[in-house]
């Protein structure tokens, strides 16, 4: 098993990252150094690029109490109840919850609520989520997830490394519905009930994060024994072994159709 600060350095060369990989992993003390994710941002997932995106930025960590947090990431990292009339918000709206306002991120209440049914009860593996950078300070056997911002070859390389020791080639990579922080945090981290354990997550599919996070970035949130097989395959797979291919360092014009 490499370590946290070796596995993190691997999932950088395959994916030639730009932005940092991140791992998840849960305690029941606040570890030395780490800050509530609402000082970052009020917005876990937000927060979570942020850290990514800024070295500066230390250990972030979510609990039941931060009601600082949006009520929305609370539920969806398992630490709070949805409000009632959830539902009706991220679908068509009620007149009697936030004036009707609606995302119309489903087509019916009903079908969202089929939705978290589906992905069952979300249960935190400790007092506090904690995302932090990947150095040696996160034992190995702790982590259980790590968050990687790619682009799109850097995506499809990575999804093809996952893909690389299996023959399934359906559900090794998921893009999966749900928030932000489903899928970069609950579903990898194996805190959903019914989410794959060794499956990578890839998205988001929710919109609301896209005034934040830049149009050409993908999201992967990783289960850490995934993430360790991965690292393992490297070297024997494509992009090891023929790198100019998964990283062209030139490439093939597309010439228009022109009739003879």
């Amino acid at each position: 098993m490499l370590s946290v600060e070796e596995l993190g350095k691997k999932l950088i060369e395959a994916g030639r990252l730009k932005l940092r990989p991140l791992c998840v992993y849960a305690t029941d003390e606040v570890p030395e150094g780490a800050v509530p994710s609402y000082t970052v941002d009020r917005c876990v997932a937000k927060a979570v690029y942020t850290s990514a995106l800024f070295k500066e930025t230390p250990a972030i960590y979510v609990e039941a109490r931060h009601e600082q947090c949006c009520p929305g990431g609370l539920v969806w990292m398992g630490l709070a109840e949805p409000h009632p009339k959830l539902k009706y918000f991220v679908t068509v709206g009620t007149p009697d919850f936030h004036g009707g306002a609606a995302e119309h991120l489903k087509a019916t209440p009903e079908l969202f609520d089929e939705q978290k049914e589906r992905a069952g009860k979300i249960t935190p593996h400790g007092k506090y989520t904690v995302i932090a950078p990947c150095t040696d300070e996160v034992a190995p056997e702790t982590a259980r997830a790590f968050i990687l911002f790619a682009g799109a070859e850097q995506t499809r390389n990575l999804c093809g490394l996952a893909q690389f020791n299996i023959s399934d080639p359906f559900f090794r990579t998921i893009v999966p519905g749900g928030p932000i922080c489903t899928t970069m945090i609950a579903f990898p981290a194996g805190m959903a009930e019914n989410a794959p354990e060794d499956s990578a997550y890839v998205g988001p599919v929710d919109p609301t994060g896209n005034p934040w996070l830049p149009p050409e970035l993908m999201i992967m949130g990783i289960p850490a024994g995934l993430a360790q097989q991965m690292a393992a395959n490297l070297e024997e797979s494509f992009i090891g072994k023929r790198s100019r291919i998964a990283y062209p360092e030139k490439r093939i014009v597309i010439k228009p159709y022109t009739k003879e």
